[in-house]
């Protein structure tokens, strides 16, 4: 136990020790507001996205990089042509593609043969690039568990994936998430 003269100074020393936290506390405050404020940190960039570490064949037979999508908004879409749902998207998809120049769309077909991919690509004009990914390397790659599942990516590198099993997605929500991409 303290002497009682003992204890004024313990407690003074604490009073001290929480005055000299809490102005510390309030210069750190203000410090990073400020630098927030005038800019001079800015919070950290996107790195580009692993996943675009691929490579596959177009349906026609070329070579296709996925780092050609680096820095630039683009659209993965994963598709089969006897998918119900696929078949409803494909107009949408074939519209927001050509009237989205300044956005790359890339689809990936996959579990069925290349005359059949090609039979969809041309049924419903798909403009775009579309992959033969018969081996599912590239599904497997974002962890597509069933169509038609997309990726949207911004030029920063950032994306959002979208997989509903159990309807098309809307010309409307598809505009939309293409439109928040430039």
């Amino acid at each position: 136990m303290l002497r009682p003269h003992l204890r004024h100074l313990a407690r003074e020393e604490i009073e001290m020790r929480l005055r000299f936290l809490r102005t510390g506390r309030s210069v750190l405050i203000a410090g990073l507001a400020a630098l927030l404020t005038f800019g001079l940190v800015s919070p950290p960039t996107a790195l580009a996205d692993d996943r675009l570490q691929f490579t596959g064949t177009t349906l026609s037979g070329a070579p296709f990089s996925g780092t050609s999508l680096i820095g630039k908004p683009a659209v993965l879409w994963f598709w089969t042509p006897w998918c119900p749902f696929c078949n409803a998207e494909a107009p949408s998809i074939s519209q927001v593609a050509a009237a989205n120049p300044d956005v790359t769309f890339v689809g990936i077909a996959a579990r069925s043969d290349v005359s059949d991919m090609e039979g969809f690509v041309s049924k419903y004009n798909l403009g775009f690039t579309n992959l033969n990914d018969a081996d599912g390397s590239i599904w497997a790659r974002y962890n597509v568990p069933w169509q038609p599942a997309y990726v949207f990516y911004r030029a920063d590198g950032s994306s959002s994936f979208v997989n509903n099993p159990t309807s098309a997605m809307s010309l409307q929500e598809l505009s939309d998430r293409v439109a928040a991409l430039v």
